[in-house]
């Protein structure tokens, strides 16, 4: 009986810290609505990052992603669908990012840049990723609720740096990294 109620309090201490956990990536809906209110202005942005890391955000924004896709529209008609079926899963998105061809580029195989790529990504889908990143801070599951609160975080940096009030088109095409690093002072070679 003691083992029984010692493995009860250790349940609802594991239970405990995980909703402490998920309740420090849950980020405040004021500031939430004031960054998405301020995404919507931008006219674009040209995102590097890993294609894992864009894969990641793609699935939870649009409904689905393949790191191998290029672009994400739908097919323009049926004869599309019939002769290149490949493309057919691209039509399960939950919401069209309508990243039409060229808005999505692999960058080089050179080591330090195998696996990035740039996105161009339109106002509207920088409000989609914050949308779903802010919804995904709220999981129950602590990894995709602190990649998702790391991920929001990253972008709400870009979204910070933006002033509603400049005059538009002095900064259109800015370049935004997310690509966090170790102090090469650190690594051992």
């Amino acid at each position: 009986m003691e083992q029984w109620e010692q493995e009860k309090r250790w349940r609802e201490e594991d239970r405990a810290a995980r909703q402490q956990a998920v309740a420090d990536n849950t980020l405040a809906l004021a500031s939430h609505n004031e960054h998405l209110r301020t995404a919507t202005g931008v006219s674009y942005l040209t995102l590097v990052c890993h294609e894992d890391t864009w894969t990641f955000m793609a699935a939870r924004a649009f409904g689905q992603w393949k790191p191998v896709w290029t672009q994400s529209t739908r097919p323009s008609s049926i004869l599309e669908m019939l002769y290149a079926p490949e493309r057919q899963e691209s039509t399960r998105f939950t919401s069209d990012p309508n990243l039409p061809p060229g808005r999505i580029k692999k960058l080089g195989t050179v080591s330090d840049r195998a696996g990035l790529q740039q996105v161009l990504l339109s106002g509207l889908n920088l409000t989609q990723l914050l949308g779903a990143l802010h919804e995904g801070t709220k999981e129950n599951d602590t990894a995709t609720s602190a990649r998702c609160s790391r991920l929001y975080s990253k972008l709400v940096e870009f979204v910070e740096l933006v002033n509603p009030d400049a005059e538009a088109g002095q900064t259109t095409g800015v370049t935004f990294r997310i690509d966090d690093s170790v102090d090469a002072t650190h690594v051992s070679r």
